[in-house]
């Protein structure tokens, strides 16, 4: 998603708005439906431009428990700066002394902005850390691998296996 600022990047103050819905694909995620994009940018001056706004998608998830599909939907905040390519630190001072700051900013050429970086890596960032299809998942049988989900296993009825390694301390007794 390009965008042109020629009009507004030397402009302090000078404000610009974006409102894009439509099918995006972003490298590692598998977004649903249409992308919702809203954004707001404002040129603070000397090329800096601050973009505000609102992202929302639906991706296909892997539930971390049951390692079933399922669409999460994501609602993201923007708040991110953009410099022009050639006032970003390079990759030498990057290692040397810079100011955390000045490493979180987006980099843009030619008054035109990129944003499709920026929407990709704030979605990956909102995924959760571990995904559920539901908040009371039961996952999967230990032992045969059956979805709890979806019913109960006929694993479960039987006495569960020992550990040959541990039948000694089967006959172990507390008291």
């Amino acid at each position: 998603m390009n965008i042109d600022v020629s009009d507004i990047v030397e402009n302090p103050g000078a404000s610009k708005e974006l409102h894009v819905s439509k099918a995006l694909s972003f490298e590692g995620l598998d977004t649903v439906g249409p992308v919702q994009v809203d954004l707001r940018l404002v040129s603070a001056g000397k090329g800096e431009l601050s973009v505000t706004g609102k992202v929302q998608a639906k991706v296909n998830l892997t539930c971390s428990r049951c390692a079933g599909e399922y669409v999460q939907p994501l609602e993201v905040d923007i708040e991110e700066r953009f410099v022009p390519q050639s006032s970003l630190p390079s990759q030498d001072q990057a290692e040397e002394d810079v100011d955390f700051e000045d490493l979180c900013v987006f980099g843009y050429e030619n008054s035109e902005l990129d944003t499709g970086a920026m929407v990709r890596e704030n979605l990956l960032a909102s995924l959760p850390y571990r995904p559920l299809c539901r908040p009371d998942c039961r996952g999967v049988c230990p032992q045969c691998g059956q979805n709890l989900n979806e019913g109960a296993c006929k694993c479960g009825e039987a006495e569960p296996e020992v550990d040959p390694r541990w039948s000694a301390l089967k006959n172990f007794s507390q008291g």
